[in-house]
């Protein structure tokens, strides 16, 4: 580093750093210790008289009273939305970024995408410009009984269509089936842009030696994109653990038919809305340490080899 530099970096680097102290470590800091009393919130914090150690944790563990089931009800839920929902969302996001950069072919032979390419990214793009409380508010008009869904579904002599989510049976599927409607079109973009920086070279040289579709997606472009395969697990894994925002607009209750939908973000909510502050902040903290062991657990088991161009 050149004579001068240090102080020059030091000027622009101070004042984000301490907005993230400010707005980001310390809300953490203080929800662990907050954890550790009962407090309610809205009266004049006294530590000596709060203190209750670890009381609200052990609470949480033996699913004392409704709101520690409530909790581990929604862990149940997001645990659910945890392996059906990263998932399914990154295989459709591959299959549409594949048709739409390597699925045709131009004149000259290059590797191209589909006809109108340009048009369906925008397309499929449209959902992340839409506020989740206004997509919430829509579909929970779709899923209604008199709403378009079952409209479509009276057409079919004889069909009885469920209330989809007043149903236990089928209410958290909805809400899955919703936050991956959300997420495609994103992450369809974001594989799109991996996916361009795969050498062409190396995809015209498969279809020369005649290599199906899938042998050059599985063993060309799906290695040399499969950094931004484990980004997207680690995104969309911590959105599956929180779900909070589209639940708690989408659904009845909040929560679901005997809370079929309750996610752990909604448990810890209500209970700082029921004036627990402190059995609100364990929950955080639990919350806390499963998303981190979900992003570690994710880096360790995805991780492969860097292929090198």
């Amino acid at each position: 580093m050149k004579k001068g530099q240090t102080p020059f970096l030091i000027t622009f680097l101070v004042i984000p750093l301490l907005l993230f102290v400010f707005f980001v470590v310390s809300p953490y800091l203080q929800a662990f210790y907050f954890a550790v009393t009962q407090w309610s919130g809205f009266e004049r914090f006294n530590f000596n008289k709060d203190f209750i150690g670890f009381e609200n944790f052990r609470s949480i563990f033996a699913a004392e009273g409704l709101s520690g089931e409530v909790f581990w009800t929604g862990l149940r839920n997001n645990l659910v939305m945890l392996l059906v929902f990263p998932v399914v969302t990154i295989a459709i996001s591959l299959f549409f970024a594949a048709m739409l950069n390597l699925a045709g072919a131009t004149k000259g032979g290059r590797i191209a995408g589909v006809t109108g390419s340009a048009f369906y990214r925008i397309l499929f793009f449209v959902p992340q410009v839409i506020s989740v409380a206004a997509l919430g508010i829509m579909f929970q008009q779709f899923f209604q009984p008199n709403g378009l869904l079952n409209s479509l579904i009276r057409i079919i002599p004889g069909a009885e269509p469920p209330a989809w989510l007043a149903d236990t049976r089928f209410a958290l599927a909805c809400v899955i089936v919703v936050m991956i409607w959300m997420h495609v079109g994103f992450y369809m973009v974001y594989f799109t842009s991996a996916m361009a920086s795969v050498p062409r070279e190396l995809l015209e040289a498969a279809a020369i030696d005649r290599a199906g579709r899938w042998s050059t997606f599985s063993r060309i472009t799906l290695p040399l994109v499969w950094p931004a395969v484990q980004t997207a697990l680690i995104y969309l894994g911590i959105f599956a653990l929180d779900a909070l925002a589209i639940v708690q607009v989408m659904t009845i209750g909040p929560g679901g038919p005997d809370n079929a939908t309750t996610v752990m973000a909604l448990s810890m909510f209500q209970s700082k809305q029921e004036g627990y502050f402190g059995y609100a902040s364990a929950q955080g903290v639990i919350i806390f340490v499963l998303t981190m062991v979900l992003a570690l657990l994710t880096l360790r088991l995805t991780r492969r080899e860097e292929i090198e161009l």
